[in-house]
């Protein structure tokens, strides 16, 4: 008998550390999603999800510093663009002022908002077949940028 009072007391154990690490768990995710949904800007450390938020003005990290690095690589191509923005990381006046530069060229709610849309251009720099030379590729890819 006492065998199964120790068996069951490793089980109970077992069981227990098991419950405490889900809840653990749980506890962390429901954190980060209350975070998260809150958010309209992705840290930094998560810069492979910044196409899946917003940057405007005020804005700032690494995924700003992603957007003013492709937007230098339009802006030449893009008549009234900005081609040289400092790559700083902070969604500033001249920042915005690229962004609205860039959404009139392709036709887009001129809003000076990196969203979706924008995103979408940002991340698609095939203008013909294959690779562009002038594409910076491992700015897109940080982003989430799926290329």
């Amino acid at each position: 008998m006492p065998e199964q009072s120790n068996e069951r007391n490793i089980m109970t154990t077992r069981t227990m550390r098991s419950r405490i690490a889900l809840a653990g768990a749980a506890l962390g995710l429901a954190i980060a999603g209350s975070v998260g949904g809150v958010a309209t800007a992705a840290p930094a450390a998560a810069a492979g999800q910044c196409v899946d938020y917003q940057y405007s003005a005020g804005g700032d990290g690494g995924c700003v510093a992603n957007i003013q690095t492709l937007l230098n690589a339009f802006g030449p191509r893009i008549p009234g663009g900005v081609s040289n923005l400092e790559v700083d990381g902070q969604f500033g006046e001249q920042t915005r002022a690229a962004v609205v530069a860039f959404q009139t060229y392709w036709g887009m709610q001129v809003d000076g908002v990196v969203g979706a849309e924008t995103w979408n251009i940002l991340c698609a720099p095939q203008m013909g077949p294959g690779p562009v030379d002038w594409f910076p590729y491992d700015a897109a890819r940080a982003s989430g940028c799926n290329i």
